[in-house]
This record gives C-alpha cells, sequence and structure tokens, in this order.
C-alpha cells in the first residue's frame, strides 16, 4: 500500500552507509534506479534496494529525491558529478599465493594495475606493481579497504599512502584530484578490461 515508515533509515549497501526512504511498496527485482512516487505523482526518491530476509516482506529502500537534486544539476549543467574524487589508478586485490604467483609478486595484498597519465597517483610517483599496505596510517589489505578510506575523503586532500615496492616499504603523499570522465576531459586513461577484479579509483 506504499507507506513511507521511515525518513532516515541508516541502510549500508556495498559498503557504503546512505540514509534512506523505507518503504511497503512493491518492489522486484530489476527496479533499481526507478522512480518512487508519492500519491499525487511526484517523484520522491530513486529506488535503491529491497530488503531480502526469509522473513521479511514488503520492505525497499530509496534515496531520497531531495539528495538526488544536485546531482541531477550536476549532470545536466557539467556532464558529471563535481566533487567525487579521483586517485587515477585501477586497484587488484591478489589474495592467494598462487595468484601471487601468477603475477610474479611476493605476497598477497592490493596492488596498483594501472594508473592513469596526469592522475593524482601518477603525479605522485605511484606505479604498476606497488603494493598499497597503509593510507593515513591505517592498514589495508583489499581495495575494499582503499575505498572505503578514499569515500571519507574530499578533493584536495592530500592523504599519506604507504606502498611496498621492491621489497622495500615507502611512504608517499597524494594529492587526490576530482574525478572527471575522460570523454569530458579528453585525457587519456589506461584501460585494462582484459583482466577480472580490477577496481577503478
Amino acid at each position: 500500500d506504499g507507506i513511507i515508515s521511515a525518513l532516515d533509515r541508516d541502510i549500508t549497501i556495498d559498503g557504503k552507509t546512505k540514509k534512506l526512504l523505507q518503504t511497503n511498496a512493491a518492489i522486484n527485482p530489476g527496479n533499481s534506479g526507478g522512480g518512487l512516487f508519492n500519491d499525487e505523482g511526484q517523484l520522491i526518491g530513486l529506488v535503491v534496494a529491497k530488503s531480502s530476509g526469509e522473513e521479511i516482506e514488503g520492505l525497499g529502500f530509496a534515496i531520497p529525491i531531495n539528495d538526488v537534486v544536485n546531482i541531477l544539476d550536476d549532470l545536466k549543467e557539467y556532464g558529471y558529478v563535481k566533487g567525487r574524487i579521483s586517485l587515477g589508478v585501477s586497484l587488484l586485490d591478489i589474495n592467494s599465493q598462487q595468484m601471487a604467483l601468477m603475477y610474479r609478486v611476493g605476497q598477497t595484498g592490493c596492488y596498483i594495475y594501472s594508473t592513469e597519465d596526469n592522475s593524482a597517483a601518477a603525479k605522485a610517483g605511484l606505479r604498476s606493481g606497488d603494493c598499497i599496505t597503509a593510507i593515513n596510517g591505517t592498514e589495508v589489505s583489499t581495495s575494499e579497504d582503499v575505498k572505503t578510506i578514499l569515500n571519507s575523503c574530499s578533493v584536495g586532500d592530500t592523504i599519506q599512502m604507504t606502498i611496498l615496492r621492491n621489497g622495500e616499504s615507502k611512504t608517499v603523499s597524494v594529492t587526490l584530484q576530482e574525478y572527471i570522465p575522460s570523454e569530458i576531459s579528453n585525457t587519456s586513461t589506461v584501460t585494462s578490461s582484459s583482466v577480472s577484479g580490477l577496481t577503478a579509483m
């Protein structure tokens, strides 16, 4: 019956916590990105998830439309969302000794697979094969760990990234840049579509 039962539920999706509308409107697989409307036909949210619990039925979640307006304005004016950070790397999680042998590295961990030209990472001297072990003193071992830390940063922030290169640990300062899609910035990027498991940041 379309009842909105909460206006600011903290829901974690793909490692990110968002404040979402909670509704019992029917939401089916494939509805993500669809509109949630009120009884006057006004768009009030964008559907992003539904509960998958066995004992819970009819719980769905949507991003409040007020949180979407600024994104829409940026897309219309600039063609992309301003203020999002970019490290300018593709990361590869090496999580087994067999995988480490295949890539000829000495240990498991989160590795830089490639860097983009003129990116924050390239300017800081990071390069393919570097193993990221810590950011701002917090240990990391996966690309998800890196993403979690970067999500709390802003454009222009300088982070301290500890890497392992040729068996030696070193710390480099990286000033984060704004993410601008390549079709807008016209800068060359490294594509690695032939390798599975890559995470772009």
